[in-house]
């Protein structure tokens, strides 16, 4: 039925505060304009469960909608920016649904839950040293800094097949976290410090596709650069895909486990539940993933008019799907602001979103919260915040990450 708005009505979304607790008016937006063109954004917004769904599935929301902020530009700078272009339409043929399809043949298989179990091993390797190193820091660890982010960089450089030995993770993190502003409101500095990092990411990945060329490589590069290879990638394109899993496979993830610590700091309750029984971790983690998942919005550009809910989405405009507010729909999650570990439906979240470009690496994801939980509580059962306060940065429009998440390892008096 068509959106009951109030003539007139204003929803500011990019109000400086609103990051830290947008759901009130997420819940507003979705009883009184689930369809809402805002002007500050040039987008549309999508705030039902349903239509964020469905959305997802239709092929007339296009993958790739990043290019329309390069396009705006003057001449010179698109040109200064055609790298960048080139290395995001590259992104698992994202800008061809047949090259996709050719790209999920090809690699889908690695991150089978079968396939992902082997890294267990390697995980909790890598998890156990990092946290020890913290540890022996000193009385505050930073899980942000010293644990998340470097584990979910080293678990996808394994991945990738860079030996533990030649990663450079200054490097790595540095570049990644400057890639990212691509995700974000996508203004011309953040697109050049996005280039600047793919570059720069680039450069430290292209001597390991060299290797796997000769057949030296391990890894997916060798899936998809070894002399076996049924992809006709050139080097550049390869180098497209290690930037490609990289970001997303990093990021997000690091972003999750620290959010969930923080969860668990603000639900006491239900941390005290978890840590009774730690095999609630997978439920706890869709709970997580529901309840403030690292990916807050995506956006989609529509390639011919689409008419929702009595409103009519011009082809080519951006829209917006916040998941964050699908996630949230009491449609589907009854009493949706409530963070409940063993909630019975919280697997239907979207934060992996769904369809044929949903996360291709959720079951590593899960497996590496599996392993970061589980070690955590067990051997920093009392772990306490540092700060009174979280650490939060705003990721516009409506998400937040965490920028550092001080804690005592054992407790605070």
């Amino acid at each position: 039925m068509p959106s009951q708005i109030v003539p007139g009505t204003r929803f500011d979304l990019l109000h400086p505060d609103l990051y830290l607790d947008p759901h009130a008016l997420l819940h507003t937006m979705r009883e009184q304009a689930p369809v809402y063109f805002v002007p500050e954004l040039d987008s549309w917004i999508l705030t039902r469960y349903d239509d964020v769904g469905a959305a997802l599935r239709d092929p007339r929301f296009h993958a790739v909608e990043e290019h329309k902020k390069v396009e705006a530009l003057p001449a010179d700078v698109q040109h200064e920016l055609a790298p960048l272009r080139r290395i995001f339409t590259e992104w698992g043929g994202r800008d061809d649904p047949a090259a996709h399809e050719v790209f999920l043949r090809a690699l889908k298989k690695y991150f089978s839950p079968r396939r992902v179990l082997d890294q267990l091993p390697v995980i909790e390797r890598i998890m156990d040293d990092l946290l020890t190193a913290a540890l022996a820091q000193g009385s505050v660890v930073d899980l942000v800094n010293d644990v998340a982010h470097p584990l979910s960089m080293s678990v996808v450089c394994e991945l990738l097949g860079i030996p533990r030995g030649d990663v450079d993770m200054d490097l790595m993190l540095r570049a990644s976290q400057a890639i990212s502003e691509l995700l974000e409101m996508g203004e011309p500095e953040q697109l050049h410090r996005s280039q600047a990092g793919m570059l720069e990411m680039g450069e430290f990945l292209a001597p390991h596709v060299d290797a796997a060329r000769r057949g030296e490589g391990s890894g997916l590069l060798d899936v998809m650069a070894g002399p076996g290879t049924a992809l006709r990638y050139s080097d550049a394109e390869v180098v497209s895909q290690g930037i490609m899993f990289t970001v997303v496979g990093y990021h997000t993830t690091a972003n999750l486990l620290a959010n969930g610590i923080q969860l668990l700091f603000d639900h006491p309750g239900e941390r005290a539940r978890l840590q009774a029984d730690l095999s609630r971790i997978p439920a706890a983690f869709d709970e997580m993933m529901r309840f403030h998942g690292p990916v807050s919005t995506i956006r989609r550009m529509v390639l011919q008019d689409v008419s929702l809910r009595g409103a009519v989405i011009p082809r080519g405009d951006t829209v917006m799907l916040a998941l964050l507010a699908a996630n949230r729909d009491p449609a589907v999650f009854t009493d949706p602001d409530e963070f409940v570990i063993g909630r019975a439906n919280a697997h239907r979240h979207v934060g992996f979103t769904v369809g044929p470009y949903s996360c291709m690496g959720q079951a590593l994801a899960r497996l590496e919260g599996e392993v970061f939980f589980r070690t955590v509580l067990t051997r920093c059962p009392d772990l306490a915040p540092a700060d009174p306060v979280p650490d939060w940065t705003v990721f516009r429009p409506l998400g937040r990450e965490l920028r550092t998440l001080r804690v005592h390892p054992g407790g605070k008096a």
